[in-house]
């Protein structure tokens, strides 16, 4: 399931979801974790989709309603709702929950009308009416001061995956595959677009050069300007289309380098500036491009620049790349500004970055976030190194063999250095006599020393290293290696062992006898890691291609034994055998 992600409107907060269901928002200023809800369901029921509720537009509440102070009406109700920063979240099981931000807590439930999952929400500008898509098909628009449903009608027959209001909120956007324009006070359809081959998971409405205040442009006029962005599963094109066009086709095509997974877009104050279009892609990338929407476009726009977050380099190995988890552009300064989000949701990081508009690529060198900076200072830290002797030997936990017993501290004493005592190269010549003797008594089992080989070949891309222990055939010394691997390495061996595989094939008749006992050993450890698919999936496809001859190899081979065995017979002299019936 894709996490759930939406800022609010000032981009004060982020709101996110996964896979477990447990709502967390997080403060963008401070990067610090506001809050934290934990539905009773969030098991068994899991959030589909977030949206937070509009800013309050002050024109909207009529100033003769504040000279009564009579019962709450309509308006007064609008305006307690928008204060308490609502949030509205749709869930697996049909159920659409609203949490209070300032309440901590959940504020209200739309129930007993989706009979599938949400899909999708959003809000009108005054908060009143909050609509709703579901699988089943159909759109609701419910009342949120009665908590009633105030309309509802069927939109889509294989479910509603997107939706959203256009500006005038007076039409509405529904997709599945196709999109749909409808009239929202009389349930009608309006007008049909193409959309795209694959299910539209994010529907962005523009309307080029409406009023700040809301007050000035009539419903009319913004819809003329309307214009609007579809994004679909696994399509690499980002469509814009215009709501009164009478084609079925998209105005402009944005072209991406990999599938999107969060797209965003600001408005433009009139209709002769850009828009901004901000796509963080699944591979954690940022992608921007500017346009104009003035005509349609033959031929898709590239983007104007990319951005990126990465570790620096260091000793220990090349540098590594960081997630872009969402982007927006920052609305609380007047300069254009980006406001990003990297890392991972266990411990984001937030980040402004001003925008270049020279087209430049960024890439931001940052340090991970999931390792700890925090250097403890030598002078006031309470923990104290003891010294020890330079003679004295320390074993870590690779080192914790069973060896020779017996030797005292008085006969450590004494040994000292004598004419008689043995060398490094005859002790070395000694260990390799040794080795045909099968006693477990005596000595320390082999594994545990190429353990530590194996750990610094794979960690330091040793590969002198690497090939003497991976040229071992022994398959009693590989299983106690690969028993004793420490868990971080299990990883690098798979991915080396895959690199290997690909070589020549003598090389791999050694090398199939360490992948066979890495997958017997730890396959439930390595089933936990999604990210070797790609690395496994070569693997397999590599080893079919070679199995794939291995039939056809078998009938040559046993056809020319059976024509060497008649030269041969023929080369001696030895008459055939003759066979009577």
């Amino acid at each position: 399931m894709a996490e759930c992600i939406s800022y609010s409107d000032n981009c004060e907060y982020l709101a996110h979801s996964g896979a477990d269901g447990v709502l967390k928002i997080w403060q963008t200023n401070t990067g610090k974790l506001a809050q934290e809800y934990v539905p009773s369901s969030h098991l068994s029921t899991t959030c589909t989709c977030l949206s937070w509720a509009p800013n309050r537009i002050p024109h909207e509440i009529p100033r003769k309603k504040k000279k009564k102070r009579k019962s709450a009406t309509a308006h007064d109700v609008i305006g307690v709702v928008v204060e308490t920063d609502l949030l509205a979240l749709g869930t697996s099981s049909g159920v659409v929950l609203l949490y209070s931000l300032k309440k901590g807590d959940l504020h209200t439930q739309l129930t007993a009308e989706h009979t599938d999952e949400v899909k999708c929400v959003c809000w009108e500008s005054g908060c009143s009416t909050l609509y709703s898509g579901s699988r089943d098909g159909h759109v609701i628009g419910w009342d949120l001061e009665n908590s009633k449903v105030k309309c509802k009608w069927k939109a889509e027959k294989n479910g509603v995956k997107s939706c959203c209001l256009c500006p005038g909120e007076n039409t509405m956007l529904t997709a599945s595959r196709g999109i749909k324009l409808w009239d929202i006070h009389k349930q009608e359809l309006i007008r049909k677009f193409t959309g795209h081959s694959t299910d539209v998971f994010q529907l962005l409405p523009i309307s080029l050069g409406e009023n700040s205040a809301g007050n000035s442009t009539a419903a009319d006029e913004l819809a003329s300007r309307a214009y609007f962005l579809s994004t679909a599963v696994g399509d690499r094109l980002i469509n814009a289309w215009w709501i009164n066009s009478k084609s079925k086709s998209a105005l402009a095509s944005f072209s991406l380098p990999s599938e999107p997974a969060l797209v965003h877009v600001s408005f433009p104050s009139n209709k002769e500036q850009p828009i901004l279009l901000l796509v963080v892609t699944k591979e954690g990338q940022l992608i921007v491009f500017e346009h104009v929407l003035n005509g349609t476009m033959k031929k898709p726009l590239k983007p104007k620049l990319a951005l990126q977050v990465s570790t620096p380099k260091t000793s220990s190995g090349p540098p590594k790349p960081i997630r872009v988890l969402s982007a927006v552009v920052s609305s609380n300064t007047s300069d254009t500004e980006l406001l990003l989000c990297h890392g991972n949701f266990l411990k984001p990081t937030f980040e402004r970055v001003p925008y270049k508009t020279d087209g430049t690529d960024i890439c931001l060198i940052r340090e991970d976030p999931m390792q700890s900076t925090v250097k403890a200072d030598e002078s006031i830290s309470k923990i104290k190194t003891p010294n020890t002797s330079l003679e004295v030997t320390v074993f870590g936990p690779g080192h914790m063999s069973l060896g020779v017993t017996g030797t005292s501290s008085a006969n450590k004493k004494k040994r000292k250095s004598s004419s008689n005592e043995v060398t490094i190269e005859e002790r070395i010549n000694l260990m390799k006599i040794d080795k045909s003797k099968k006693s477990s008594s005596t000595h320390a089992p082999k594994a545990d020393t190429m353990v530590h080989l194996l750990a610094q070949g794979l960690q330091s891309h040793d590969k002198k290293i690497l090939n003497n222990v991976l040229q071992n055939t022994n398959e009693d010394v590989i299983r106690n290696t690969v028993k004793k691997l420490p868990v971080p390495i299990i990883v690098p061996l798979v991915e080396e062992l895959s690199k290997r595989m690909h070589g020549h094939s003598q090389s791999g008749r050694n090398l199939v006898k360490w992948v066979r006992i890495v997958f017997t050993l730890h396959a439930s450890y390595l089933m936990t890691f999604p990210d070797l698919v790609d690395t496994l999936s070569t693997l397999y496809q590599m080893m079919d291609s070679r199995l794939n001859s291995l039939g056809r190899l078998s009938r040559l081979q046993g056809k020319l034994d059976l024509m060497l065995s008649q030269v041969r017979r023929n080369a001696k002299g030895v008459p055939f055998p003759t066979y009577f019936q």
